[in-house]
């Protein structure tokens, strides 16, 4: 059975009570983050205090913010100014490397493997002054214990039986037909739920795909308009008649529009408190569906609490966001999997 939640505008209270929270996040900390934690915790209580001394009064909302800061939206800062130093550091990085003479063919950053490689054209001496720049760009910009490397650039040389104006006259046809399928339907008043999508390649010929209602009852009209556009292009072109919920694809719009999809994602992959190994949702059937696959043990006692308190991670940043105002009122379902990819209830 999956956790459903339908939610009045009224943002739901989600807090741990205090003793619980501080037993499941013990058992996700090694004992030097506990050190830390605990030290982390002797400077909050003493701000607390601090704001309490200079007259602040808290109402309840605020009190829900101060004992529980949400994960997610936290994440989501910290990734964003990341982002920002990144692009400082290969901008400065490459302005360094370039006042000395050289020229960058190329240049990667691996996040998980912390890790640079740079590809330099030429290249004859200089390879630790290279990295040297490069280091201490990455330092000065936040990025510590990165490994650099200066390699001779290797330029990539993709083969392919399409010329490039084969390719530009495909890419041509492919947009046109997109055009003409739209207007065609749209002419019959047919309802869209996703743009008409065409491909077209020289070995699997044309492929065109149309996507409306549940309840459009028209399929054979659908198809032969199909087939006569798709017709001027290619002999036998490949028809994707699909139909979805019509509920389902406006919710799809929202959570689109907001991004929380990929945000949730994102956090719940990088976490180093959460032991999650996979991330997968579904808009169709409806509602969203939400799977947080982790390697946790259904037998383990303390797997349901760790299961719970990542819902309600999601539930708090789809309500509290600073972007999620459009979906708060919505319907969806999360389901956090154990290693065994059974639902943990």
């Amino acid at each position: 059975m999956s956790n459903r939640w339908k939610y009045p505008e009224k943002v739901k209270q989600m807090k741990l009570e205090e003793e619980h929270q501080k037993k499941v996040l013990e058992r996700l900390q090694s004992p030097e983050d506990r050190r830390k934690s605990k030290a982390r915790r002797f400077w909050m209580g003493a701000a607390v205090v601090v704001l309490l001394l200079g007259g602040l009064l808290f109402t309840p909302a605020m009190e829900h913010v101060v004992a529980k800061i949400p994960y997610i939206s936290q994440f989501i800062e910290q990734e964003e100014d990341r982002m920002v130093r990144m692009e400082t550091f290969f901008n400065e990085a490459n302005q360094s490397i370039e006042k000395e003479g050289y020229r960058i063919g190329n240049m990667q950053v691996s996040k998980e493997d912390k890790e640079v490689i740079v590809e330099l054209i030429e290249i004859e001496v200089g390879k630790r002054k290279i990295q040297t720049i490069v280091e201490d760009h990455l330092e000065d910009n936040g990025f510590h214990n990165y490994e650099v490397s200066v390699k001779p650039f290797e330029e990539r040389v993709y083969q392919s039986d399409v010329t490039e104006e084969e390719m530009e006259q495909f890419h041509k046809n492919t947009k046109e037909l997109e055009g003409k399928l739209t207007a065609r339907l749209q002419e019959e008043n047919f309802e869209l739920m996703f743009p008409v999508q065409v491909q077209m390649n020289p070995t699997q010929g044309v492929y065109i795909n149309v996507i409306v209602p549940e309840t459009e009852t028209r399929l054979s009209l659908l198809e032969d308009i199909m087939l006569e556009e798709g017709q001027e292009y290619n002999e036998e072109p490949k028809l994707d008649i699909r139909q979805v919920e019509k509920k389902a694809r406006e919710q799809e719009k929202r959570w689109e529009e907001t991004g929380a999809v990929n945000d949730i994602a994102q956090a719940m992959m990088e976490s180093e408190q959460y032991p999650v190994t996979g991330f997968a949702y579904s808009f169709h059937p409806y509602p969203l569906q939400i799977k947080i696959k982790t390697s946790l043990d259904r037998s383990n006692e303390n797997s349901k609490e760790i299961a719970e308190e990542i819902r309600e991670e999601i539930d708090l940043f789809i309500q509290t966001g600073d972007k999620t105002a459009p979906i708060r009122g919505d319907e969806y379902e999360v389901y956090v999997l154990s290693k065994d990819k059974k639902n943990i209830q």
